[in-house]
C-alpha cells in the first residue's frame, strides 16, 4: 500500500507540473462540403440524385508541444453531430519515440486526392487502410509498429433469425386467422474472443525526387461455442485470421508525380481493413468485401484479397493542378461463386486554389461494382 500511495503522489506531481512547462498550441480546422450530381445504376434501378451535404471529415483540432510529448486532439464534424477522430499523446524518448491514444495505422496507403465519397481516395478499391483506432505505438528511425484495438464479430451464417407472432390484431380484419408480427430477434451462434491485439507495422524511405513505404497488418480472433450445421450436438472453437502485405511509391519530376500501391491480403474485412460503408450506395460496396465465411462445421472458407492503383498529377500553377487516378480490387473466397467480385474505379479532378486554405475541387468519377 505504501508502495501504490508513492506511485500516486507521483503521478501527481507529474500531473501538476505540466502546465509549467513551455506550451506550443497550434489550432486548425476546415469545413468540406461534397456538392455532387450521383447518378445510380442498379439492376432494375436507375436514379439521379443531388447530395449537398456537410462533409463527415470537416474537423477541428489542435497539435501540442511540450519539451519531449506532443500530442494532437481532433474532432469530426457533422450537420449532426461531433466524433472524435483522433486523441493522442507522444513521448520521444531519444532513440524512438512512443504513442498511445488514437490515431491512423501503420497500413495505410494515402497516394491518392480523390474527393468522392468523404475524400474516400480511392481506399477500399485499390488501396488500404487501417482506419483510426486505439493503439500503443513505437517508432525507430524509419520504421514503425503498433499495437492496435483488434477487430472481431460473427461470420456470415453465424445468426438465426426468429420471429416472435403474436395474433392479438388481425393484419386483415376480414380473416382474424392472420397473426400480426410483434418483433424480430436475432440470435447468435457462437461468441467472439480476442486473444492479442491487432499489429501493423510499416518502414519506408523519402528522398528528393521519390519516397516509398511497406507495411504490414495481422489480426486474430476465435469464436467460442459454435454449433455445427454439420454434425448435430457438436460445438467448435472457429478461429479467424487476418493478414495484409502492401507497398507504395512515389515519384516527382519537375510540376508532375506518379505514384501507385499494391497490397495482398486475406480476410481483409474482418480486420476493419475493408472499408465497411464505404464507396456511395448501398452501404459499404467498395468494402464489403474480404470477408471469411464459416464453412457450416469448424473452419473458414478464407477470402484473398488483392489491390492496386495508380494515380498522376501536375501543377500548372500555384492556383492551378489536376490529378487522374485509378484504382481496382479482386476478392476471391474458396468455393468462389458471387463471393468473387472484381470491383474498380476512376477519376479525373483538378484543384483550383481561390485563396490560401480556400479550394474548389472540380470531380468526374466512375465505380463499377462488378
Amino acid at each position: 500500500m505504501k508502495k501504490f500511495t508513492i506511485l500516486i503522489a507521483a503521478l501527481a506531481l507529474v500531473c501538476f507540473a505540466v502546465p509549467a512547462m513551455a506550451v506550443d498550441w497550434n489550432f486548425y480546422g476546415n469545413a468540406r462540403m461534397a456538392t455532387y450530381y450521383v447518378s445510380e445504376d442498379k439492376a432494375d434501378t436507375k436514379k439521379t440524385d443531388l447530395q449537398w451535404d456537410l462533409q463527415g471529415n470537416s474537423r477541428v483540432g489542435a497539435t501540442v508541444k511540450a519539451e519531449n510529448i506532443n500530442a494532437r486532439f481532433e474532432f469530426g464534424v457533422t450537420e449532426s453531430n461531433v466524433s472524435s477522430r483522433r486523441l493522442y499523446g507522444v513521448w520521444n524518448f531519444g532513440s524512438g519515440w512512443m504513442k498511445v491514444g488514437k490515431d491512423y495505422t501503420p497500413v495505410d496507403q494515402f497516394i491518392s486526392g480523390q474527393v468522392f465519397d468523404g475524400d474516400l481516395g480511392l481506399l477500399g478499391i485499390g488501396t488500404q487502410y487501417g482506419g483510426r483506432h486505439g493503439q500503443i505505438a513505437f517508432g525507430f528511425g524509419n520504421f514503425e509498429i503498433a499495437l492496435i484495438n483488434p477487430d472481431d464479430g460473427l461470420l456470415d451464417g453465424m445468426t438465426d433469425t426468429v420471429t416472435g407472432v403474436i395474433n392479438v390484431a388481425p393484419a386483415n380484419p376480414g380473416d382474424p386467422s392472420v397473426p400480426v408480427v410483434s418483433s424480430i430477434d436475432t440470435e447468435s451462434n457462437g461468441n467472439p474472443k480476442n486473444i492479442i491485439p491487432k499489429i501493423a507495422a510499416k518502414w519506408g524511405m523519402s528522398f528528393d525526387a521519390w519516397n516509398f513505404n511497406l507495411m504490414g497488418g495481422f489480426n486474430y480472433y476465435s469464436i467460442a461455442d459454435v454449433e455445427s450445421d454439420v454434425k448435430t450436438g457438436k460445438t467448435n472453437d472457429v478461429e479467424v485470421t487476418s493478414y495484409t502485405l502492401g507497398g507504395d511509391v512515389g515519384f516527382n519530376f519537375g510540376p508532375g508525380y506518379v505514384k501507385a500501391a499494391v497490397s495482398y491480403g486475406s480476410n481483409i474485412g474482418n480486420a476493419g481493413w475493408g472499408i465497411p460503408g464505404a464507396a456511395y450506395g448501398d452501404g459499404g460496396n467498395s468494402g464489403s468485401g474480404g470477408l471469411a465465411y464459416w464453412d457450416g462445421d469448424d473452419d473458414t472458407n478464407d477470402t484473398t484479397t488483392f489491390m492496386g492503383a495508380l494515380v498522376g498529377g501536375i501543377k500548372v500553377s500555384d492556383m492551378l493542378s489536376f490529378e487522374g487516378g485509378f484504382g481496382m480490387r479482386q476478392d476471391a473466397t474458396d468455393g468462389g461463386g458471387p463471393r468473387n467480385t472484381a470491383p474498380w474505379a476512376a477519376y479525373v479532378q483538378s484543384v483550383i486554389a481561390l485563396a490560401p486554405g480556400v479550394y474548389i475541387i472540380p470531380e468526374v468519377g466512375y465505380y463499377d461494382f462488378d
